[in-house]
């Protein structure tokens, strides 16, 4: 039983995989531009379970890092002229870099002001896009004629199919990568960090360095989410990176659950589609107030009944149910004193 337990994770990802893979040949392309922005936003939200579940830290502005990433693509590709990879991959380098440098300052500066900074980086995101209006388009923001993941000739494949496979196998590195960095000597460092950060620097643990390095792989792997996403859609406007944007990634991971990279999936689908579902129910500009009402009753709710999320409460009610069955039942014929004993 033990076995099949650890075989049970990676297998279900191998098949979550696999039917992620033929997802694009069975639903419209509407339908897979919501899939292509769930995949996208979770590695926005998977960088945040890096940050908040595995090295104790918290941000309030990785909304303001995914959509730096987003104006990164979208800048390369409309006023550049550059083929999307190279521009994912500048989105990616140019947010690892912002995040050694926010990251930096906040531990220089002390104590809590890393969520401090980041909630400040969130409300001047917005208005620092819109002066650029000559490289950003200001308010207007920057489009493109058609998704700027473009199928290769040959292949058969929509814009939207494509766009969709490129953010699915992206999100499964992404996820590889964390997985990877969370195990080992590296996993234990930030276990370290997050349960005691005086006791793991006793025990020969640097820290600061620690720490840093989360915060900007954290940074990059949403810049890397919100390029895909920007390219995806087409577009990148200011006022889609508003703070409330960070507020609701920073829900996501706590609603999905931040200790796993599943909850990560959870909480992207819950940003993606819980508005649709509040419009369809209540209709007029008041949808809107009443998903961002279900968004806090979800939080208090997960923080009282599922304090590590419902991917993460999920887990542990599978583990219990296997605990169950795997404890050997005590032999019927003993009397009830030996059989507490």
């Amino acid at each position: 039983m033990n076995t099949l337990r650890r075989l049970a994770v990676p297998g279900g990802w191998t098949a979550a995989l696999a039917v992620g893979l033929v997802i694009p040949f069975l639903v419209s392309d509407y339908d897979l531009l919501d899939l292509s922005r769930v995949l996208t936003i979770a590695m926005a939200v998977a960088g945040l379970n890096l940050l908040l579940g595995h090295s104790g830290q918290i941000s309030v502005g990785h909304g303001a890092v995914f959509g730096l990433g987003g104006y990164a693509a979208l800048v390369a590709v409309t006023k550049s002229g550059w083929p999307w990879v190279p521009a994912v991959l500048l989105a990616g380098a140019l947010c690892l870099v912002f995040g050694l440098l926010i990251g930096g300052l906040a531990l220089r500066m002390g104590g809590a002001n890393l969520g401090l900074l980041t909630i400040a980086v969130a409300a001047v995101f917005p208005l620092v896009i819109i002066r650029m209006k000559s490289t950003t388009g200001g308010t207007f923001g920057l489009s493109l004629a058609h998704p700027g993941i473009q199928p290769p000739a040959g292949t058969g494949l929509t814009p939207a199919q494509f766009g969709f496979l490129v953010c699915l196998l992206v999100l499964a590195l992404t996820l590889l990568l964390l997985r990877n960095l969370v195990t080992g000597t590296s996993g234990r460092a930030l276990a370290a960090v997050r349960t005691s950060p005086l006791l793991a620097a006793a025990n020969g643990v640097n820290v600061t360095r620690v720490k840093l390095t989360a915060f900007a792989v954290s940074a990059a792997v949403a810049g890397i989410g919100g390029a895909l996403y920007a390219l995806a859609l087409a577009i990148a406007v200011p006022d889609s990176y508003q703070i409330t944007l960070s507020i609701t990634l920073l829900a996501a991971s706590v609603v999905g659950g931040s200790r796993t990279w599943a909850g990560a999936l959870v909480g992207a689908a819950i940003v993606v589609y819980l508005p649709t579902a509040a419009e369809n129910v209540v209709s007029g500009d008041s949808s809107g107030n009443w998903a961002q009402l279900v968004y806090a009753c979800g939080l208090v709710l997960c923080l009282i009944l599922a304090p590590t999320g419902l991917a993460g409460g999920f887990t542990l009610l599978l583990a219990r149910v296997a605990r169950t069955t795997d404890s050997p039942s005590a032999p019927a014929h003993l009397p009830v004193e030996k059989e507490v004993r």
